[in-house]
Formats: structure tokens, sequence, C-alpha cells
């Protein structure tokens, strides 16, 4: 796949001195990886190409550093001060920045965003304890009872059809109705968010508008909660002493609104489908050998919905792997290369059931900050749908296609047919 990528100059530099993102002529497009039925591959090439750090092209003319090796990543993840999450250090800026219609502009945004997820240090830390706190007073049991409603609701309309998109139809839409009750959305605003958020995660032309929209409709709320506050996010974050104003509330239920609803969708979408694909997996789940929780973990460590992280960029140079990592250079971090990194695996396809060490949830200062919540939404809708149907995929496996997206790794489809129950099925002819 990369053999003519590279030239000959390009390869002749790793024996003298440190790569430059700048040095090399050709690279290769990451966005195709989500769509691979095993983007390992892709991985196993640019490493032996490049070693555990490899040049890759975000959108034309856009280079970045991929970091696939699980403790490499490890160690970017938990080191702010080397490595930042703001993207007003990107050396991008310097050159022109993105045209209007990239994609890419609102993870790559010379606007300062005062949200956890944009900030380092200080900043971090005080705009991060409000997030902690807000989710901290979440009722679980009123979550998981919300969630199951809205489960149940969905299936109710069509379950008598004897076939569905679970992606589609479901998969896709538990998530937004959850995280939007939760942030306090009513459903008809929820939906419009949810739109909004899959166009910002597509990419394109539309993605830049959608995050101004986003801004608006978030913004919105904020203002009307401050005068009639509720029991949900958006009024604890307003409560919540750390929070100075209402931006950086809004900023903040900017996160949540995009980050749950997309990896939360794509992770119970990739247990639905692997629970239909794998006969040693559902065979296991059915059969008692593993817990549902334990199966959902196998997904996070096989195929894990985020498939790319967002990307930090270098406060200084730095050299890694053979590689002059210059200051301001963004490094995208390969979620899916280091769960799935060959130089930790033992052999045990299964060996990392009941294990929670894999970096789907992220770790150090920007972890998840409802890894608990997060978990008890998706079991709920994967529960739930397999207690009530006996669903089969209606196409072979190998026919399933994956969305073309740089973050998140979900099928863009998963047709089933399933027998309809009898109190729904029609009268006998």
């Amino acid at each position: 796949m990369l053999d003519d990528i590279h030239n000959t100059q390009d390869r002749a530099w790793r024996g003298t001195r440190p790569l430059r993102l700048g040095g090399v002529s050709r690279l290769t497009p990451l966005v195709g990886a989500s769509a691979l039925p095993d983007p390992r591959e892709l991985y196993d090439e640019l490493e032996q190409q490049w070693g555990e750090i490899a040049p890759v092209e975000l959108e034309p003319g856009v280079p970045a550093w991929l970091v696939m090796g699980q403790r490499r990543v490890f160690d970017i993840m938990r080191n702010e001060h080397v490595f930042a999450t703001n993207p007003q250090l990107w050396n991008g800026h310097a050159r022109g920045g993105l045209p209007r219609t990239s994609g890419l502009r609102p993870a790559f945004t010379s606007q300062q965003r005062f949200s956890a997820n944009h900030a380092d240090g200080a900043l971090r830390q005080r705009l991060r304890e409000p997030l902690d706190d807000a989710f901290e007073q979440l009722s679980e049991p009123i979550t998981a009872a919300k969630a199951r409603s809205f489960c149940n609701l969905l299936i109710d309309r069509f379950e008598d059809r004897g076939r569905a998109d679970l992606m589609l139809e479901y998969a896709s839409v538990i998530p937004f109705l959850v995280i939007a009750d939760m942030i306090g959305f009513d459903p008809e605003d929820g939906q419009h968010l949810f739109d909004l958020t899959r166009r910002v995660a597509g990419g394109g032309a539309d993605a830049a508008p959608s995050v101004h929209e986003v801004d608006r409709m978030l913004g919105d709320l904020v203002a009307l909660r401050r005068e009639h506050p509720r029991r949900d996010l958006a009024s604890s974050l307003l409560a919540h002493p750390g929070m100075r104003d209402d931006v950086e509330v809004t900023h903040t239920l900017l996160t949540v609104a995009y980050s749950g609803n997309l990896t939360l969708t794509a992770w119970v979408a990739q247990t639905l489908l692997l629970t239909l694909t794998d006969t040693r997996f559902s065979g296991r789940l059915h059969g008692g050998r593993i817990d549902l929780d334990s199966a959902m973990d196998e997904v996070l460590w096989r195929s894990t919905p985020t498939i790319h992280s967002l990307p930090r960029f270098a406060r200084q140079d730095v050299v890694l792997d053979d590689k002059l990592v210059a200051a301001g250079d963004p490094l995208i971090l390969a979620i899916h290369a280091a769960n799935t990194d060959p130089r930790m695996d033992t052999g045990d396809p299964w060996d990392h059931v009941g294990s929670r060490a894999h970096v789907s949830f992220g770790t150090g200062p920007h972890a998840c900050p409802a890894p608990r919540t997060a978990r008890v939404i998706a079991r709920i809708a994967v529960e739930t749908i397999l207690r009530r149907l006996d669903v089969v995929l209606r196409i072979p496996a190998a026919d399933v296609r994956w969305d073309p997206t740089l973050w998140i790794r979900q099928p863009a489809s998963i047709p089933v047919t399933f027998p309809v129950p009898v109190e729904k099925a029609g009268p006998e002819t």
C-alpha cells in the first residue's frame, strides 16, 4: 500500500538526521484508515516504513505526525507540559491556516476555546473541575431509567417490521436522546444538535458553520438555564464557582455534546455488530462465559470507537523515534493502533477480557470525564436490543461498510432482520 509513496531522498534522510515533517514529499492520507476492514494493516505498513511515529496527511496540504506505539501514546497523553491540546499553538496558522471549507477547522481553530479539552495546565484544571463535579452530581439511576425508556421507545417503532438498520434507527439515536436530555435540551432540539455534531465529525464545508450553530444553540440554552435552572448539566455548570462566564459553560457543553454523541454511537454500534458477526464473541456472551461489560471492553480493545485522538501540539522542538517534532507540529494519537500494538500482544485473543488498561478513554489530565456514565448508557442500549429482539445481520459480515472519518470508527449501516413478536404480527392468511 505504501511502496510508492515515499521517494529515495526521504528514505535516505532517516539514517543521517531526524526526519522533519516538512521533509517528506508525499504523505499517506489518514482519512481512509477508519473505513478499512482492518486498520491494523495500515498501521503495520506505516510502522515498517517509518517506525512508531509516521508522517501522514489529514487533508491535502495539512501534515501531521501519527503516533502508534502504545507506550508513546501513553507518554504523550500524560505530558501536557510538552504536548498541549490548545490548537492556537499549531504552526500552520503562521502559514495561512486552513481554507474556509476545510473540515479540520473545528480541531485546528485559531480562536481560543474555553473548555478543558482545548486547554492545558492551570486553565485546564480550572475548567475540568466543574465538569467532573457536574457528572458526579448526575443521578445514575435516573440516567439509566431514561436511557432504557428511550431504547424501548425506538424499538417499538420498528419491531413490527421484522427489519431495521440498527445504525441509523438505533445506535446513532440513543446517545443524542440521552445526552441532549442530560445537557438540558428537549428531544426536538436534541435531534438538531445531533445532526450538527455529525456534520462536524464528517468534515467538509459544513463542519465550521455547524460548530457556530452548535455554539448558538448551547448559548441560548445557557442563557435560559441562568434564568430557569433545572437538574441538568447546563445548570450545574452555571452554578459552579469554577466557571467564570457563560462562554466557558457553552464551550464545555459543546465538548460533552460532540464527544459524547459520537463516541457512544460508535461504541454501541460496534458492540452490536460484533455480537452479530463474531461467533466466538457472541457464543461467549450468550453462553455466560463473559458478561456484557467485558464484551464491551473487548470492543474498546479490538476496534475502539475513537480511532484517532484530536491533535496534540508540541510546545517545543523534540526528537521522538528519530523524528524532529518541531514546535507547533500536530501529533495525532492512533488509539486503535495503541490498543492493538503487537508489542503488547500476549498471543491470547481473549487475554484482554476483564481488562480496562486500554487507551480508549484516554489517560492523564485529558482523560474522559465520564467513562462510567458512558458505560451505563452503552450497556443499556446493547442489552435492551439483545433482550427484546433476536436480530440477524442481513448482509455478509465482509460487506459491512465503515464511515471514512478521521476521528471515529463506526459502521455506516447495520441492516438486520428479526422475527416479529407474536403480539405485533398480523393475522394469518
